[in-house]
């Protein structure tokens, strides 16, 4: 015991790397059983408000403000950064984890690295090489090894959206990739016209201030929609029927609900609280190129709960795929920083 801590306190960046990746994991486990409850839209309404208000606590104890003090391009940046990859890109992601399982979900949301990276050639000025393109196409590779398998007996049942939910998954590895380089222009990366890096922890904030507006507006026209179709499709209640006590439907929604929210806390707590702080440890205290590969075995990490929680079973090409979809990100990260 006695080498063990301060073995343990040399590798410290790495434990926090792999905490970080086993949260990851438990958020997408919860946030599907809450979605399976109360709907993706509900879900990511309930979880970015959640999150906004302990990234402000946090905010506040930590740098004494509120609200940051930004210059006008940075807000911009973040703004779109939150909306696009937060918002939407979260949203499509919440969609996919009802629809194909956490499993697959966290798979196609290798997609977010390549992508970033093709995105940050242009627009960030820093140019691929050979090495890291073949990091992108073993990814790509991994990815589309699991896709491209069909689902035997009851899996085809559980998983009637599967088109749907994969080309959510994609959609949301690409909105979380543009999500990323917006933040690191709002950070102030490539920009001539700023003196200091906006911190982290602040550009999360704001990230999240805006997502929230965005999935606001998103949740109000899902509940305007479907309060529409159920008025046309249902016929009024009579008198008689308004005094009759609750049915056991209605008792069985409102324990879904509780359970729905009790799920969507503890993700929340696993994700943008513990999560994201054990990332900042990682990349504090190890190398960028470590905490991201590390960071980055999720798909592998949740093979065990996808067979354990979720029932699913599991197929030789599941697990090469992704194996390889997690060697192409790793080949990217080694290379990239």
């Amino acid at each position: 015991m006695g080498e063990l801590i301060p073995y343990i306190q040399t590798r410290t960046g790495e434990i926090a790397a792999i905490g970080t990746a086993l949260c990851w994991v438990l958020t997408s486990l919860t946030f599907a059983a809450a979605g399976r409850r109360i709907g993706s839209v509900a879900v990511n309404l309930i979880r970015t408000l959640l999150a906004l208000v302990i990234l402000l606590i946090v905010h506040r104890m930590v740098f004494g403000l509120w609200i940051p003090e930004l210059d006008s391009k940075s807000v911009i940046y973040l703004a779109c950064s939150g909306v696009i990859g937060l918002a939407i890109g979260d949203q499509f992601f919440f969609t996919a984890l009802v629809d194909i399982g956490s499993r697959m979900t966290t798979i196609l949301s290798t997609l977010a690295p390549p992508v970033a990276a093709l995105l940050a050639w242009p627009i960030l000025d820093e140019p691929l090489g050979w090495l890291a393109i073949l990091g992108i196409a073993v990814t790509i590779l991994g990815i589309a090894w699991v896709v491209v398998e069909r689902p035997e007996g009851s899996q085809t049942i559980e998983h009637l959206h599967r088109i749907r939910g994969t080309i959510f998954g994609v959609l949301a590895g690409i909105c979380q990739a543009v999500g990323l380089i917006l933040a690191k222009l709002g950070m102030g990366h490539t920009r001539t016209d700023v003196v200091e890096l906006v911190n982290p922890w602040t550009v999360t904030l704001v990230r999240m201030a805006f997502a929230s507006i965005g999935i606001c507006i998103l949740a109000g026209g899902v509940f305007l929609f479907q309060k529409r179709r159920q008025s046309q499709d249902t016929m009024a209640i009579s008198s008689e029927s308004e005094h009759l006590p609750p049915s056991r439907h209605e008792v069985d929604r409102a324990t879904l609900r509780r359970q729905a929210l009790a799920f969507v806390l503890m993700g929340t707590i696993f994700g943008p609280v513990v999560g994201v702080w054990l990332s900042m440890v990682a990349v504090d205290q190890t190398s960028a190129g470590i905490a991201a590969t590390l960071m980055a075995l999720s798909p592998v990490f949740i093979l065990p709960f996808a067979v354990w929680i979720e029932k699913e079973r599991l197929s030789w090409r599941a697990v090469v795929g992704a194996l390889v979809a997690v060697a192409g990100v790793v080949l990217l990260a080694s290379i990239s920083t």
